[in-house]
């Protein structure tokens, strides 16, 4: 009985501190994401299981971006040509989620202020530099 108490806590304690480390490392970027996810789901017409796939993309890209502004910090050029790959593919993998009508509703999200990928950037590193 003792054997199986104590691989017990041993699973236990493995699974926790798995979960533990699947948080994001930048809470700005779960922030972020989360709040653009919410946006995209209102503006774009999302349901739960999509809004779920979209939070997971918008946060991949996010964290993506935040490590590419902290790396290319001094080189606008090669950083912004990054950005755009990010962006890119994040739309690729967007567009196999969402239907045709969706997917005109995305770009009309894009031009709006909230929606703008380079501004979500700029909050993701100015609130991870604090």
């Amino acid at each position: 009985m003792k054997n199986f108490f104590f691989t017990l806590c041993f699973v236990v304690a493995l699974v926790l501190n798995a979960a533990a480390q699947t948080g994001p490392a930048n809470p700005a970027v779960d922030k972020t994401s989360s709040s653009v996810s919410r946006l995209m789901m209102q503006s774009i017409g999302l349901n739960e299981s999509e809004y779920i796939r979209v939070k997971a993309l918008n946060q991949e890209r996010l964290t993506k971006a935040a490590e590419v502004a902290k790396m290319y910090g001094s080189d606008a050029e090669m950083r912004d040509a990054r950005l755009s790959e990010i962006e890119s593919g994040f739309e690729a993998e967007l567009f196999k989620i969402l239907n045709s009508r969706q997917v005109e509703a995305y770009s009309e999200f894009k031009t709006k202020p909230e929606g703008n990928f380079l501004s979500m950037v700029q909050q993701v590193t100015k609130t991870g530099k604090n």
